[in-house]
C-alpha cells in the first residue's frame, strides 16, 4: 500500500471548518495594514522611495538572500543569531508543507502521496522542531538571564512574552495533533509510515494507552486548538502590531531603504522648503515613521553606539521606541500593546509633547558622532543617522540653538571659510621648500588635491600634509592644490545641522572646481572625501574622488612608488568612521601598511565595519564631553590591548582624537599616533 495522508482527515465541515476563517483573517489583516498606514505612517511628508523600481527589486531580492536567507547581519552574534534562524527557517518549512498540502489536496495529488509524502511529513517536523528550539532559546536568553547591562539592551516585555509563547503554542499544538493521529489509527501497514513523523511518533508513545475512539476526540479538539491559536496569533499581531508584526514591516523597510550612498544626508530645498529640519513628529517623512514601526528593540544598535557605550545621553533605541511612542500618541492610533519604558521621554512631561525636549533631549540630539554604527548593525535597515541630522537642522535653522563649543566653528567656516579657530597659519604655510604647484598657476594637472581645513592649518596635521606631499612628489604624480583658494568642504556644518552654510559652501567649491575643469580629486581627510564623492553631486558637483589611502595604494601597486626602509614596529590600524562604514574603504590603508618593510600589523578586537568611533564625527569634535567617559578614551583602551608601538590612522579628526587620548592615558612613550602617509613618507626615505 502506498503512503498517503488525507488532507484535513478527521475535521468535520472538511474544507469549510477552515476557509470562512481564513477569509475573516485575511479581512482584519488587510485592515490592520490600512489603519496603519492612514492613521500612522501617512503623517509623514511625502519622499519618493519606489524609483528606481525595477534595480530596487533586484536589489532587494539580492539583500534577501544575504540577509534574510543567510542571516548574515543577525549571525554576528552567534548566539542570538542562531535563535533566530531556527525560528525563520522552521517557519519558513512549515508555511511551504501548509501550502503543499493545500495544492496537493485539490491540483497535485501526487505530492500527498509514496516518497513525497513520507519526505514533507519529515521534514515538517524538523521545521517545528528548529521553530521550538530557537523560541526556547529566546526565552532562556530574554528571561531567564541575570539582567544587567544585557538586559538593559533586551528588556523584558510582557508583548515579546506573548509573542514567543504563541509561537511555542502553535507548534506544540501542531506535533500534540500528529501524535493523537498516529494513536487514533489502527496500527497496520500504515505503522512502517510513522517514522517519518518522528517527533509525533515519540510523542505519541505518552498516549499509548488511549484508546483509537478517545484519540479520534482528542485529535479533533488539538486540531481546532491549533487552528485557533494560529488565527488568534495573526490578528493579535495585525491588531496590535506585536513586535512579530515585523515579519512584514522589515521587508517593507528594507525593500524601501535609501538607495543613495551610504555617506549621504537627504539635502533641502532651502527655496521651496516651509520649515527646516524636524520639529515635530509629522515633519519626519513616511518613510522616516515606518522606520520605527520595522524596529524591533533587538539593541543592536544599542551594542555599538560608541555615545552610549562610553555613558553618554543616548541610546539609539530609545530614541526610536521614543519617536514610535509619540507617533502613537500622535496618531491616536486605536490599539496599543505596552512596551517597556525604554525610550528617552522626559516622564514629568504629559502628552502633547514637544518633539525636542521632551520626546527626545537636546542632549541627545548632539551625542551622536554619526558614525554610522547603528545602521550597519541594525538587521532591518532603520536609518538613524538623518533623524538626528533632521532634528539638528531645526534646533540650528529654527530655533537659533547651537551648543556652545560649536558656535563658534559654524562662524568660523561662514567668515573664514575653515574651522581651526584661532590658527594664525594660512592655507600655504604647510609646504614650506616642498614647491606645492597651486591649481591658479597650472591647471593642467592629472590630479587635484584636496587638503581639507586640518590637514592645511592645524599645526599637528599639517604634518601629515607634508609627508603626503612628499610622497606625490616622489611617485612623480603630476597634482596641484587650490592653495589659499580652498574652502571648507561643509561637512562640519551639515552633520551639525546648518544645511544652509553646508549649501553655500558646496555651492560656492563647486563652482571654483568646474572653473579649472577639475575631473579628479584626491583627499587626505575621509570627511572631506565623503562629502565631495557623495554628497556635492546633489548639488552638479559630479567628481572622481579618491582617498589618499587609495591612491598610495595604486602607486605602490604601479610600482611608482618604492618602500625601501622598513620600521620595524609593531602597528594597528585605526578605521576612519567616515572612510570605512561610510564608504565600505576597509583594504587600502591596511595594503599600504603591509606594503611597508618589516611591519607587524595586528587588528584590534573591534575593526573595519565593527570600528569604534573616534568621537569626532558629527560635530562631536568641537563638543566637550560631560557625561561618562571621552569615547576617544575607549578606543585608546582597545589600541593599548594589542601592544601596538603605533596606532595608524587616516583621517586628521581620528588622529587629533586619538592623540588626545594617548596623553590623557600617560601613554606618549609607548605608543606614537600616525598618518599612514606619514609612515609611508619614512618608508621612502
Amino acid at each position: 500500500m502506498e503512503a498517503f495522508r488525507e488532507i484535513l482527515w478527521n475535521v468535520p465541515g472538511g474544507p469549510w471548518a477552515i476557509y470562512p476563517v481564513a477569509l475573516v483573517v485575511t479581512i482584519v489583516f488587510i485592515y490592520a495594514i490600512l489603519i496603519r498606514f492612514l492613521e500612522v505612517w501617512r503623517r509623514g511628508k511625502p519622499e519618493d522611495r519606489f524609483h528606481p523600481f525595477w534595480s530596487r527589486i533586484g536589489n532587494f531580492i539580492k539583500l534577501g538572500v544575504v540577509e534574510g536567507l543567510l542571516h548574515r547581519k543577525f549571525l554576528r552574534e552567534f548566539y542570538p543569531g542562531i535563535a533566530h534562524l531556527f525560528i525563520f527557517w522552521g517557519s519558513i518549512i512549515l508555511l511551504l508543507g501548509a501550502g503543499i498540502d493545500f495544492l496537493g489536496h485539490y491540483w497535485l495529488h501526487s505530492w500527498v502521496h509514496g516518497a513525497p509524502f513520507l519526505a514533507e511529513s519529515l521534514i515538517d517536523d524538523i521545521g517545528g522542531l528548529l521553530v521550538f528550539t530557537g523560541a526556547i532559546i529566546f526565552i532562556i536568553r530574554r528571561y531567564a538571564q541575570k539582567p544587567g547591562a544585557f538586559q538593559e539592551r533586551l528588556d523584558r516585555s510582557a508583548d515579546d512574552l506573548i509573542a514567543i509563547s504563541l509561537i511555542l503554542a502553535v507548534v506544540i499544538t501542531g506535533f500534540l495533533v500528529e501524535a493523537f493521529r498516529i494513536t487514533a489509527v489502527e496500527p497496520g501497514t500504515e505503522a512502517a509510515w510513522y517514522a517519518w513523523s518522528a517527533l509525533g511518533l515519540v510523542i505519541s508513545k505518552t498516549f499509548v494507552g488511549l484508546s483509537p475512539a478517545t484519540s479520534l476526540v482528542l485529535h479533533k479538539v488539538f486540531w481546532f486548538v491549533h487552528i485557533i491559536l494560529a488565527v488568534g496569533a495573526v490578528v493579535y499581531i495585525s491588531l496590535f502590531y506585536n513586535k512579530l508584526a515585523h515579519i512584514i514591516v522589515a521587508p517593507a523597510n528594507v525593500f524601501f531603504r535609501s538607495r543613495e550612498p551610504k555617506g549621504a544626508l537627504q539635502p533641502i530645498d532651502l527655496e521651496e522648503a516651509e520649515t527646516f529640519g524636524v520639529g515635530k513628529i509629522g515633519d519626519f517623512t513616511w518613510k522616516q515613521l515606518l522606520d520605527l514601526d520595522a524596529c524591533t528593540r533587538c539593541g543592536r544598535c544599542q551594542e555599538v553606539c560608541p555615545a552610549y557605550l562610553s555613558g553618554q545621553p543616548l541610546s539609539p533605541k530609545k530614541l526610536i521606541q521614543s519617536l514610535k511612542e509619540h507617533l502613537l500618541e500622535e496618531s491616536k492610533y486605536p490599539l496599543k500593546v505596552k512596551v517597556p519604558k525604554t525610550s528617552l521621554l522626559i516622564p514629568d512631561a504629559d502628552p502633547p509633547r514637544s518633539l525636542i525636549g521632551e520626546v527626545i533631549p537636546e542632549d541627545a540630539i548632539w551625542s551622536c558622532c554619526t558614525c554610522r554604527a547603528c545602521e550597519e548593525a541594525c538587521p532591518v535597515y532603520v536609518e538613524h543617522i538623518n533623524k538626528f541630522v533632521d532634528m539638528r537642522r531645526n534646533l540650528i535653522l529654527e530655533q537659533a540653538k547651537v551648543p556652545e563649543l560649536a558656535e563658534p566653528i559654524l562662524t568660523s567656516i561662514e567668515a573664514r571659510g575653515h574651522v581651526v579657530i584661532g590658527t594664525t597659519n594660512t592655507r600655504t604655510d604647510w609646504e614650506g621648500d616642498l614647491k606645492i604647484k597651486h591649481l591658479s598657476e597650472d591647471s593642467q594637472v592629472d590630479l587635484v588635491w584636496w587638503l581639507g581645513c586640518q590637514a592645511s592649518l592645524e599645526d599637528r596635521s599639517m604634518k601629515i600634509a607634508q609627508a603626503f606631499g612628499k610622497v606625490l612628489k616622489a611617485a612623480n604624480v603630476n597634482f596641484a592644490t587650490l592653495g589659499t583658494e580652498e574652502s571648507c568642504c561643509g561637512d562640519p556644518a551639515r552633520r551639525m545641522g546648518n544645511e544652509y552654510l553646508f549649501q553655500m559652501q558646496a555651492t560656492k567649491n563647486i563652482e571654483l572646481l568646474k572653473n579649472y575643469g577639475v575631473t579628479k580629486i584626491v583627499t587626505t581627510c575621509p570627511h572631506c572625501f565623503n562629502t565631495i564623492k557623495n554628497e556635492y553631486p546633489q548639488f552638479g558637483g559630479e567628481f572622481e574622488v579618491i582617498h589618499h589611502s587609495q591612491l598610495i595604494t595604486q602607486l605602490i601597486t604601479e610600482g611608482r612608488l618604492k618602500l625601501t626602509s622598513g620600521l620595524n614596529q609593531r602597528i594597528t590600524y585605526h578605521d576612519p568612521c567616515y572612510l570605512g562604514r561610510h564608504n565600505d574603504i576597509y583594504e587600502p590603508p591596511r595594503q599600504v601598511l603591509k606594503a611597508i618593510p618589516q611591519v607587524n600589523l595586528v587588528e584590534m578586537e573591534r575593526s573595519r565595519s565593527n570600528s569604534f568611533c573616534c568621537g569626532g564625527g558629527g560635530g562631536r569634535f568641537w563638543v566637550e564631553e560631560h557625561q561618562g567617559k571621552r569615547i576617544s578614551d575607549v578606543r585608546i583602551e582597545d589600541v593599548i590591548k594589542t601592544n601596538a608601538e603605533v596606532v595608524a590612522t587616516a583621517c586628521p579628526y581620528c588622529m587629533q582624537m586619538l592623540e588626545d587620548s594617548i596623553k590623557s592615558k600617560g601613554a606618549e612613550e609607548s605608543l606614537k599616533d600616525l598618518d599612514i602617509a606619514e609612515l609611508v613618507a619614512e618608508a621612502i626615505e
